[in-house]
C-alpha cells in the first residue's frame, strides 16, 4: 500500500510540473506578443506625431488584426480604472483612452530652451498579455503583470 501512495505522489508532481512548464510558455508567448504589438504602436505614433490621424488608427488596427491580439475587456477596464489622471509626477496628463485591446496616454511636457520655452507631448502605451486562468486572477489579481508598457519620445 505504502508504494501505490508514493506513485500518486510521485504523478502529482510530474502533472504539477507539466502544468508550470505550459503555463509559462503560454505566457511567454503572448507577453512576446504584445510586446512586439506596443512596439509597433509606438512607431506608429511617432510616425504620425499623435494617434489622432485616421490612417495611423488605421495601420494601427491593421496591425493588431493581422497579429490576432485579442484582449479581455476586463483588463481595459481595470487598466482604465487604476490609472487616471497622473498628479504624482507634476506633469499633465489626461485620461487613459483605449481602443481594441491597447491604451494610450497624453503627457504634457514643457522644456525651458535658451530660445524659450517649448511645449511637447509624450505617449504612454499599454497593451496587455492575454492569458486568463479564472481562479488565480479571480483570487490574486494579476493587474500590471499583465501590462506590457512603452513611451514614445516627446514630439515638438
Amino acid at each position: 500500500m505504502r508504494d501505490a501512495i508514493g506513485q500518486v505522489f510521485v504523478l502529482q508532481v510530474i502533472l504539477a510540473f507539466v502544468i508550470l512548464i505550459n503555463g509559462y510558455m503560454a505566457y511567454s508567448v503572448n507577453y512576446a506578443r504584445a510586446f512586439r504589438i506596443k512596439n509597433q504602436i509606438v512607431d506608429i505614433i511617432e510616425q504620425y506625431e499623435g494617434p489622432y490621424n485616421d490612417e495611423a488608427i488605421t495601420k494601427i488596427n491593421s496591425i493588431i488584426d493581422q497579429m490576432t491580439y485579442e484582449v479581455p475587456t476586463r483588463l481595459v477596464n481595470n487598466f482604465k480604472s487604476r490609472y487616471g489622471n497622473d498628479s504624482e509626477t507634476g506633469e499633465s496628463s489626461t485620461e487613459p483612452v483605449c481602443q481594441n485591446g491597447w491604451c494610450y496616454i497624453e503627457h504634457n511636457v514643457s522644456v525651458d530652451e535658451a530660445d524659450g520655452e517649448r511645449n511637447g507631448k509624450y505617449y504612454s502605451v499599454v497593451t496587455f498579455v492575454n492569458i486568463d486562468i479564472p481562479v488565480i486572477n479571480n483570487i490574486i489579481g494579476l493587474g500590471d503583470f499583465l501590462s506590457v508598457y512603452g513611451e514614445t519620445r516627446t514630439i515638438y
